[in-house]
């Protein structure tokens, strides 16, 4: 029997979508996440900013400190701009303000994602055949990355060994127990299983998730992420076969704070999740930032998505 062969190290120059590779991708893997929840705390304070809420009581704060501080218009043409200081130095305070007070959050979320159970060990938590991670490499480097998990924790949110403060620890043995499997259980306790039980795994076996979904800036208009999207999804719902497939949907929680993001599910099919779909079972919105912006879950079916996809290809050729 010949022995197995390794996989071809890719082409440089090439761009193209591969499976992760955890001893050479695992930290562009970890930057693509982290660098994605960071970037929504700029755009956070963006939006606060730009609000009619803030803006208004700013620009009339201004006036009133320009007012009072004489900063007004005489015969120097520069004396044009002095309306402006008044603005400007109530502005500045609340700029340094909106920042300190929306960090914490973002950095919290950031430590918990990276300690997450997927990000500990991505190469073991998406071993199994229906969960997977690609990476786009453009010239030898990583510039995008997907993640699919179709366990049984799809839709919840996982355990992290990283508390949300600097230094802090929530217990990594518990966490990283979960990912060793466990030993199988007797005969006479599975009859006393309800079965209940079983038609809930049943359905939980039936799904998927985009768990994480991250391209670097520079190239999120070259069609990155659509790539890894279709790649992720032709994977979950084997287009390739044309027998019944185990995955009926494929659920996203969309990032509140991206707007690029929800153009993308929604070209690929995705649709808001109703009432009525939204069970137990999917993990409950969390807020985030000083306005409490929260996301929302979309998914998308298989025959949805063989329908998208042949949209999507036939306007790329």
């Amino acid at each position: 029997m010949s022995a197995p062969q390794e996989a071809p190290a890719p082409v440089q120059g090439v761009d193209v979508v591969r499976k992760y590779d955890h001893s050479r991708d695992e930290h562009a893997l970890k930057m693509l996440v982290g660098q994605g929840i960071m970037e929504g705390l700029a755009r956070a304070n963006n939006k606060i900013i730009t609000s009619p809420f803030v803006l208004l009581p700013i620009i009339l704060i201004g006036l009133v400190i320009s007012h009072y501080a004489g900063f007004a218009i005489n015969s120097n043409p520069l004396s044009y701009i002095y309306p402006l200081v008044g603005p400007a130095l109530a502005l500045l305070p609340l700029l340094a303000s909106i920042e300190y007070l929306q960090r914490p959050a973002f950095t919290a979320r950031l430590r918990k994602t990276i300690g997450s159970l997927d990000m500990i060990k991505p190469a073991v938590y998406y071993a199994p055949a229906q969960s997977g991670v690609w990476v786009f490499e453009h010239e030898g480097s990583v510039v995008g990355a997907v993640c699919l998990d179709a366990g049984e924790q799809a839709l919840k949110k996982l355990n992290s060994v990283l508390g949300e403060e600097d230094g802090q620890v929530t217990g990594e043995r518990g966490v990283v127990g979960e990912l060793v499997p466990k030993k199988a259980e007797s005969n006479a306790g599975l009859r006393k299983r309800p079965t209940v039980s079983a038609t809930k795994n049943e359905t939980r076996s039936a799904i998927a998730r985009i768990r994480h979904l991250d391209v670097d800036q520079p190239y999120r208009k070259s069609g990155v992420g659509s790539e890894l999207l279709l790649t992720a999804l032709d994977h979950a719902f084997d287009v390739s076969v044309q027998s019944p497939c185990r995955i009926k949907k494929v659920y996203v929680y969309t990032n509140p704070i991206s707007v690029d993001s929800d153009r993308l599910l929604i070209k690929c099919g995705f649709v808001p999740v109703t009432k009525d779909e939204a069970g137990a079972d999917l993990e409950d919105s969390e807020k985030i930032g000083l306005f409490g912006w929260k996301g929302r879950w979309m998914s998308v079916s298989r025959d949805r998505w063989l329908e998208k996809r042949t949209e999507i290809l036939a306007k790329n050729r």
